[in-house]
């Protein structure tokens, strides 16, 4: 019996009490000290589990006289609870009870203040040098705890790291931390390579799908056309690292039998809309157990080898996983060219037929830049490859959505923690831009991993071969219509500048899709940098490019943060004078800014300025690496900051 007894005893002492507080028997050395001046004092703390606050603490120098006011912030400064102190002894420890508990997230920095009206309790020289640790809670030993500040303002300042005795009333949740989720167990299964295109394929076999997205245990149409008819096989890959692979083998159809579909055409001379109006080839049924993703068919024709590719993305419609990557459909239909000889047209001169470009494009043909050959621009291998390999090989908690879903859905975003645009965003409806600004005002953090984000608005129409909606996305690029202006949103009829929403805004860009220039640090002692070891006017190699978004001083977020300003090493001569509509006479379109503000709603928004940043956290396929660990730090810190933690973090990275 005892030795059955013994481990119960050993892990019942085990257990942190039900209440935990961070200070006990600890006396402040200076119990009555002032200088005459009102403050707001706090202290920097931390917990190893998750749990909640469900009070506030201060010792009370016996002059003090007047009311208190205890606060519960984040490290950055949004306030989380406050409580007014009543029935006050004369002096020593106060105690407060929330009226609803704050929640907080383990080995997360948060900070307990309560003002003082002239006279305070105070242990100086160094008192919190080093952690003050009791059960699960630690004071935070950064060098700068023991904060003070206004009255009733987040303090920042710190002197000699003196102890104000502040403290909280802790109850740790009973739900271990979380070791693993769908995308960090998906990860462990085998990967291969075999997913990238190494044939090439020019005009053998191509494809798409019958949508942009499907739902886990749904079905997915997709449509393929031989030059000659002929067997050909699919085989279906989930993106993610799979241990650096890049892929993992979902599913191999066998041998089919292709034929050559009916022309492409343009369905309407006016706006130059291209549709293919192709059978169905093969019915993709996706596994209800399969992992939302960024997903490709790869296509093979038999007979001569070539390859191509059609993307879409599988969706979790039940996830409230913490980040929900968005995936610019938009912008590789915007940039697609695909249809007959003679006819070619994108919403761009550059690639359509004659420099005539459409207004109109269709998700009813295949995309023309469906390759991994190095200098096509708009691809989902060119900028969310790399940024989701960083998140899953991080063991992020991530599920994976398209501008049409966004666009279709005003409740997608609400559950979840993190809404993530990543590289080249740049076509956006106007529910779209909506439902992202309400999802910011209902306290959904934004980071934005990208650049020339939600510049030109658009608006979807059915399809004209099939009624399918949202098939048809319409951009005249000009006011066309007084009532749905498909221009810029920063235009005058639409009024709605993307540094309203972003904090910055699209000014320049260099054609050259390897090039960029050096990320240059700013404000280097923000929560963001922190455990990075960067200075201000510090460099991460080439990160800026190939277009970059800087502040607008017309439409500013209130409480804008610089994190970074770069300059284009060129000209302002050669950029394109036309990106500046819309920004202040005189400002100089080869600065290029990251940021970061806190919206009324408490949530975070995070601006890299630049399509390539996250190219910092992982270049598989860059020419010219530019990995640092420096910047996947900054990524973690932005995560962190919005709720979201790796269950896989690399060994030299440090989690908030």
């Amino acid at each position: 019996m005892t030795r059955d007894l013994a481990p119960e005893i050993l892990i019942a002492q085990a257990q942190p009490p039900a209440n935990q507080t961070i200070f006990t028997t600890q006396t402040p050395a200076v119990p009555n000290d002032t200088d005459g001046v009102p403050y707001e004092l706090g202290l920097k703390f931390q917990s190893s589990r998750a749990g909640q606050i469900t009070a506030i603490r201060y010792w009370k120098a016996a002059s003090e006289t007047g009311s208190h006011v205890g606060r519960i912030w984040s490290s950055t400064g949004t306030i989380l609870a406050s409580v007014n102190f009543t029935g006050e002894t004369a002096s020593g420890w106060q105690q407060a009870a929330l009226s609803t508990p704050v929640n907080i997230q383990a080995n997360t920095t948060y900070v307990v203040t309560v003002n003082t009206n002239g006279f305070f309790a105070v242990t100086y020289n160094g008192a919190l040098t080093n952690s003050v640790v009791n059960g699960d809670l630690r004071t935070v030993a950064d060098n700068n705890n023991g904060v003070y500040g206004n009255s009733g303002t987040f303090p920042t300042n710190s002197y000699q790291n003196s102890n104000y005795f502040r403290d909280i009333v802790f109850v740790a949740s009973s739900t271990p931390p979380q070791s693993s989720n769908a995308i960090s167990i998906e990860n462990q299964k085998p990967g291969t390579t075999n997913w990238r295109i190494t044939n090439q394929a020019y005009d053998e076999i191509a494809g798409y799908a019958g949508a942009t997205s499907v739902n886990k245990g749904g079905s997915l149409a997709i449509k393929v056309s031989l030059a000659q008819p002929g067997q050909f096989t699919i085989d279906v890959y989930r993106l993610g690292y799979y241990g650096g692979s890049g892929g993992r083998l979902v599913l191999s159809s066998g041998a089919l039998n292709g034929i050559t579909q009916r022309a492409c055409r343009v369905t309407n001379r006016t706006t130059r809309l291209v549709e293919c109006n192709w059978s169905t080839s093969y019915t993709l049924a996706v596994g209800s157990d399969w992992t939302s993703g960024l997903y490709i068919a790869k296509l093979t024709d038999s007979r001569t080898g070539k390859q191509s590719q059609v993307w879409f993305v599988v969706r979790d419609d039940s996830s409230t996983s913490d980040i929900l990557f968005q995936s610019s459909f938009n912008t590789f239909l915007a940039y697609s060219n695909f249809g007959p000889v003679g006819s070619r047209y994108s919403l761009y001169p550059f690639n359509s037929t004659n420099q005539q470009r459409a207004v109109k494009v269709s998700y009813d043909r295949p995309f023309s830049e469906t390759t991994t050959e190095t200098g096509e621009f708009n691809t989902l291998l060119r900028w969310e490859y790399n940024m989701m390999r960083w998140l899953e090989s991080q063991g992020y908690n991530v599920s994976y959505v398209t501008n049409v879903d966004v666009h279709s859905n005003s409740q997608l975003l609400l559950k979840h923690k993190v809404f993530l645009s990543v590289g080249h965003d740049e076509y956006w409806s106007k529910e779209q831009r909506d439902y992202v600004e309400q999802a910011r005002d209902a306290g959904v953090n934004l980071a934005f991993f990208s650049a020339n984000t939600a510049y030109w608005r658009v608006r979807f129409e059915n399809s004209t071969i099939n009624g399918q909606p949202n098939r048809v996305m319409v951009c005249y690029k000009q006011a066309a219509t007084a009532s749905e202006p498909t221009d810029k949103f920063r235009s005058q009829l639409n009024n709605r500048p993307e540094s309203a929403l972003l904090g910055v805004m699209y000014v320049g860009d260099e054609d050259v899709v390897y090039a960029g220039f050096d990320f240059v640090v700013k404000n280097s002692s923000d929560p963001y940098y922190a455990n990075t070891g960067l200075n201000d006017n510090d460099r991460l190699s080439r990160l800026v490019g190939f277009e970059w978004d800087r502040i607008n001083a017309n439409a500013s977020p209130n409480g804008l943060v610089i994190l970074g300003e770069s300059q284009f090493p060129g000209a302002a001569s050669d950029l394109d004078a036309t990106d500046l509509e819309g920004f202040p006479a005189n400002t100089d379109p080869r600065i290029a800014h990251a940021v970061r503000y806190t919206a009324p709603s408490g949530a975070k928004v995070f601006s890299t300025g630049s399509i390539q940043w996250m190219w910092g956290l992982d270049s598989d396929g860059v020419d010219g690496p530019r990995e640092d660990n420096r910047a996947k730090q900054i990524a973690v810190n932005v995560f962190a900051s919005m709720g979201a933690r790796p269950v896989t973090p690399s060994a030299n990275i440090i989690v908030p």
